[in-house]
Formats: structure tokens, C-alpha cells, sequence
């Protein structure tokens, strides 16, 4: 009969396990600062154990090369982007966009955001499964929350669009068109709650104006 139970070898093993991923989680975190101040070009391996406070051995027992610590800080970057959800409470079309929208926007315009898609659009041909990765994760999961909002609005008979999915792309470009792309250029560093509001009430007007629907001539609804 074999007894159940962790042996006292087996409980250190573990607690050097867990030391060891405590330390890894670190490094990329160090990793993270300086690849997000300096790009992947700028950031030496020997910068990164500097701010560590080790030596480059200790930091390639690790990660064996620039470009290991470099997907082990986007895969956490991307882990830890999580969608912005769809609003709890139903009302008129517009409302309700404006609503997800300015979300969506304040989401964009974090420095987590704005240091991720500059570092994809940068670095995305050296690591293409990344750049895959990121936009299975990232942009392409929020387009799927947004698309399934507009598919409820489109069964409600509020909406005309004949693909939920293209038509989500379409309002998350207008929405980053701006305000988000000065932004992410350094052109505006910053935005307000006014700016954000005027960019996203622009955005889904626009998008309305080609998917809304549009009452008939003659319909009784479009004389009150």
C-alpha cells in the first residue's frame, strides 16, 4: 500500500519551484519597464540585469536570449489585457454605443495600451506568432464582444448591418482614428473626459449614419 502525501524532499522541490517563478515573474516585470521606455532595439540584456540588480548569468539561467525575455514580456502583457465589456443595460442604439465607446476609449488611451500596440506595430514581423497571438487576444476578442452587442440590436431591428463582426471593426477604427492615434504618436499625450466624449459621440453618429434604420416615408413613428 502506498501512503498518500508530500514528502520533505518533494516540499522543498515545490518551494524552489515557486522561488524560481516568483523570480522569473521579476524579471519580466524589470524586463517590461525597459523594453516599454526603450523598444526592443534599445534594451540590452546587460541594461536589464543592471536594473535587476544581478549579473547576466543570473539573467540568462533564465532567458537564454533578448528575444526569450522580450516574448516572455509581451505574453504577459497580453495575459493580462483583459476585453472591455459590453454595458449591462439596454436602451436606444446610440446610448448605449456611447456608453461602450468612451469604455473602449479610456481602455485605448491606458499606458499599458499605448506601450503594447507600439511595441506589436514595431516588433510584429520579428515575432509573428506574437503578432498573431496579440491579435487573437487583444484586438480581434474585443471586436467579438462588440459584435455581439450590435447582433442584439441588429435582431431588435435597430440595426442594419449584415456582419456584426466588420461592422464592430469599422466602429472600433473610428474610435481610434484620432484621438487614439495622436496619442499613440505622442502628437496629444493626454486626453480629457470632454475629449473623450466629443471623439466617441463623433464616432458612433458616424457609424449610425450608415447603420442605423432609418424610418420609411409614410411611417406613422416619424411624425411624433
Amino acid at each position: 500500500m502506498v501512503r498518500q502525501g508530500s514528502s520533505p524532499r518533494s516540499g522543498r522541490v515545490n518551494r524552489r519551484h515557486d522561488k524560481r517563478g516568483e523570480r522569473r515573474s521579476a524579471i519580466v516585470a524589470i524586463a517590461q519597464q525597459a523594453f516599454s521606455e526603450q523598444g526592443f532595439g534599445g534594451t540590452s540584456m546587460s541594461a536589464i540585469a543592471a536594473r535587476m540588480g544581478g549579473s547576466k548569468a543570473t539573467l540568462w539561467a533564465y532567458f537564454p536570449s533578448k528575444k526569450d525575455l522580450f516574448a516572455a514580456a509581451l505574453t504577459a502583457w497580453i495575459e493580462e489585457s483583459t476585453p472591455v465589456r459590453r454595458p449591462d443595460w439596454s436602451g436606444d442604439p446610440r446610448s448605449v454605443l456611447i456608453c461602450y465607446c468612451a469604455e473602449f476609449m479610456r481602455a485605448m488611451l491606458s499606458p499599458t495600451a499605448a506601450t503594447l500596440f507600439r511595441l506589436m506595430a514595431a516588433e510584429g514581423r520579428r515575432f509573428p506568432e506574437l503578432g498573431r497571438e496579440f491579435y487573437k487576444c487583444v484586438p480581434r476578442r474585443q471586436h467579438s464582444v462588440l459584435a455581439g452587442l450590435l447582433e442584439d440590436e441588429i435582431r431588435a431591428g435597430r440595426l442594419r448591418a449584415s456582419d456584426s463582426l466588420r461592422a464592430a471593426e469599422q466602429l472600433h477604427s473610428l474610435c481610434i482614428c484620432g484621438l487614439v492615434m495622436r496619442h499613440m504618436c505622442s502628437w496629444q499625450p493626454g486626453a480629457s473626459e470632454v475629449e473623450i466624449e466629443r471623439e466617441v459621440v463623433d464616432a458612433v453618429d458616424l457609424f449610425l449614419n450608415g447603420y442605423g434604420v432609418r424610418p420609411k416615408r409614410g411611417d406613422p413613428q416619424k411624425d411624433h
